[in-house]
C-alpha cells in the first residue's frame, strides 16, 4: 500500500497531489497507494514477464479527496491491465471483461459511454497551439459540455489565464511595447520597487519572459475561440455508434482524424463479438478523462440513474512517464466499488438462504469437513454451523459419516449426486 509518491505525481500532477496521502521516511516522500494503474506499468518494467501480460488488482486505494462529503478516504478496487498490446482488439477485450464482469455480478442496466483522447488532441493539433493551451482547454471539456457553463464559461477562465495577475503597469508594459522596450521598463520598476518585493524569488528575465508569452497569448486569443468553438462541435455528440460515426466523419476530412475514427469504429463493433449489443453504447468524443496520460480510448460504465460503476482507457505513454525509455501500450479498468454494491440486486447467488449449511457436532467434526470440502469443489457455497444455526439447504451428517437431506442418506461416493440435488435447491 505504500509507494513511492512522485510514481503518482509525475502523471497526474495537481489533479493527484491534493488527494494523496503523503508522508516522509529516510529522507523519501512517500504515499499510499492511490489508485494500480501506475504501480503495474512500473511492475512491468522492472520485473521479469512476458511481453504481453495481463494482471488484474484488487485491495485497498486511499484518497483524501477535498470533494467528498463523506470524508471516506479508503475505497476498495478491483480491476485489471492489459499491457503490452496495441490495437482495437486489446480495447475491446478490456471493454467486453469490465462489462462480463458487471453481469456476473447481477447488475444487467449498465451502459457504456465511449471517448477518444488521441482523437480530440488531433482536433486541437490542427490550430497549432502551445501545450500549456491545450491543456487548459482539454481540462476544461467537462465545463464545455456542460449547458449551464459552455464555451462563455470556458472562455472567461481563459481570459483570466491570459490576463493572470501582474500589477497592472507591468501587464500593460507587455501588451503595448515591444519586447526590447518591455524589458527595459521592467528592469526600471523593478529596480525602483525593489528586488525582493516584486521579484518574488525569480529573475528579471524570468517575469519579462512569463509577461511577453501571456502578451502572445492574448494576440492569439481569437484562435484560440476558434479552437474552442469546433471542439464543441466534436463534444456535443453523444450517440449510438453507426449515428455518431458517420456524423464525425462528416465533421473533419483530415486523413489523421479519419484513421483514428476507423480504428476507433472497429473496436467498437469488435464488442458485439462479446455479446455487448450496440443499443448499450453511447459514443462521446468528450468524455472527461485524465488529460495526463491517457492517449486512446476511454470509457465509463454507468447506470441509467447516472451510477458510475467503472472506467478505464489506454495509456500507452505512462511508462515512459514514469522512468522507461520507451512507450507500452497499455489499456486497463477499474470498478467503482461503492457504486457497484449499490446497484447489485439481490440475487439468488448472493442471498444467504443460497449457501449450503452443514450441522457441526464435536463427533461429526471430521465428516462435516470433508463433506464441505468436497461439496466446495464442486461449486457449492458451504457453512458450517453448530446445531439449530442451520438454515436451508441444511445437511445433517450422522454419526456413521453419510449426509442427509430431504431424508435421503449419501454417502461420499455419492458426492455429484447431493451437489447436483443442492443446487436444485438452490436455484
Amino acid at each position: 500500500m505504500i509507494e513511492v509518491a512522485d510514481l503518482f505525481l509525475i502523471k497526474a500532477g495537481d489533479q493527484v497531489l491534493n488527494k494523496l496521502f503523503t508522508f516522509e521516511r529516510h529522507g523519501q516522500q512517500l504515499a499510499l497507494r492511490p489508485e494500480f494503474t501506475a504501480p503495474a506499468a512500473y511492475r512491468y518494467l522492472y520485473s521479469d514477464h512476458p511481453p504481453v501480460t495481463r494482471w488484474q488488482f484488487n485491495g485497498m486505494i486511499f484518497e483524501d479527496d477535498p470533494g467528498d462529503t463523506v470524508r471516506s478516504y479508503q475505497r476498495f478496487s478491483v480491476g485489471a491491465e492489459l499491457i503490452g498490446m496495441a490495437g482495437a482488439a486489446a480495447d475491446a477485450e478490456i471493454i467486453s471483461m469490465a462489462a462480463q464482469g458487471l453481469t456476473g455480478a447481477g447488475i444487467d442496466h449498465w451502459m457504456v459511454s465511449i471517448g477518444h483522447i488521441k482523437l480530440l488532441r488531433q482536433v486541437l493539433a490542427q490550430f497549432a497551439l502551445d501545450s500549456r493551451t491545450e491543456r487548459f482547454i482539454l481540462h476544461h471539456l467537462p465545463a464545455l459540455r456542460d449547458a449551464a457553463k459552455g464555451k462563455v464559461y470556458v472562455i472567461d477562465q481563459l481570459d483570466k489565464l491570459l490576463l493572470g495577475k501582474p500589477a497592472a503597469l507591468l501587464e500593460w508594459a507587455s501588451d503595448v511595447l515591444s519586447p526590447p522596450d518591455a524589458q527595459q521598463m521592467l528592469d526600471a520598476l523593478l529596480d525602483t520597487a525593489g528586488r525582493s518585493a516584486t521579484l518574488g524569488g525569480r529573475t528579471r528575465q524570468d517575469i519579462a519572459r512569463r509577461l511577453l508569452q501571456k502578451r502572445q497569448r492574448a494576440a492569439e486569443r481569437d484562435h484560440i475561440v476558434s479552437a474552442l468553438e469546433t471542439l464543441e462541435r466534436w463534444c456535443s455528440v453523444c450517440l449510438p455508434p453507426v449515428e455518431a460515426f458517420t456524423l464525425l466523419r462528416d465533421l473533419s476530412g483530415d486523413e489523421a482524424i479519419h484513421q483514428t475514427l476507423a480504428e476507433w469504429q472497429t473496436a467498437v463493433e469488435l464488442l458485439a463479438c462479446y455479446d455487448i449489443n450496440s443499443d448499450r453504447i453511447q459514443i462521446q468524443p468528450g468524455m472527461a478523462r485524465s488529460w495526463e496520460y491517457y492517449t486512446g480510448i476511454v470509457f465509463d460504465f454507468t447506470t441509467p440513474g447516472g451510477l458510475h460503476l467503472g472506467g478505464g482507457g489506454r495509456y500507452d505513454e505512462l511508462t515512459r512517464l514514469i522512468g522507461g525509455d520507451r512507450d507500452v501500450p497499455a489499456v486497463g479498468f477499474t470498478y467503482y466499488m461503492d457504486a457497484i454494491l449499490t446497484a447489485q440486486p439481490t440475487s439468488a447467488a448472493l442471498d444467504k438462504n443460497t449457501v449450503v449449511t452443514i450441522n457441526l457436532t464435536p463427533q461429526n467434526a471430521a465428516s462435516a469437513a470433508r463433506w464441505a470440502h468436497g461439496l466446495r469443489q464442486l461449486g457449492l457455497m458451504v457453512c458450517q454451523l453448530p446445531a439449530g444455526l442451520q438454515s436451508s439447504p441444511a445437511l445433517v451428517i450422522d454419526e456413521r459419516g453419510y449426509a442427509i437431506l430431504n431424508n435421503r442418506v449419501y454417502t461420499l461416493a455419492e458426492i455429484t449426486l447431493l451437489s447436483d440435488e443442492l443446487k436444485r435447491d438452490v436455484q
